[in-house]
């Protein structure tokens, strides 16, 4: 616990396979590039289900980067700001692996853990993720700056604003 108050940036994804790092990708550009007070915390991880409940717990505000895959039709760098509420109905599957971010939230406020009271997902449209290959396609790339600009704005109206 001990991050009463404080804000997480938590860039998700896996580098190697291409798109899906856009997560990581936005983490570091916040990183490196923009100045951030210092209640908030920055992390990279390519963790999924209930591994990031250890991560999340006990922060007031969790904002999460990651890639999304909606469907076919949808442009690759398309950009997406989605409440856990928008991510659809948690699911009970037999293993602890598939848990998605809505039904890892909801299996932390069910087993007791201090749960962020915001969470707010900034996601980037890609097309694959199941290809090895170091870096991002052009359009994904493009959403990088934009998206740790969005995020660092929402942030200051909600979070440094407010202290």
């Amino acid at each position: 616990m001990g991050q009463e108050g404080r804000t997480l940036i938590l860039g998700l994804g896996n580098p190697i396979l291409g798109d899906d790092g856009v997560g990581i990708a936005i983490a570091r550009e916040i990183r490196d590039g923009w100045p951030t007070d210092p209640s908030i915390d920055i992390l990279e991880a390519g963790l999924a289900g209930r591994f990031l409940l250890d991560v999340i717990t006990g922060y007031q505000t969790v904002v999460v980067a990651d890639a999304i895959i909606t469907d076919e039709k949808a442009l690759a760098g398309s950009i997406y700001s989605l409440s856990v509420d928008d991510l659809g109905k948690a699911v009970n599957p037999y293993a602890s692996h598939a848990l998605d971010l809505r039904t890892t939230v909801e299996l932390g406020k069910q087993l007791g853990y201090e749960m962020p009271e915001t969470i707010r997902v900034y996601a980037v449209e890609i097309k694959e993720n199941t290809v090895f290959r170091e870096g991002l396609s052009r359009e994904v790339e493009a959403a990088v700056v934009p998206v740790a600009r969005k995020i660092m704005q929402d942030l200051d109206k909600t979070v440094i604003g407010d202290q």
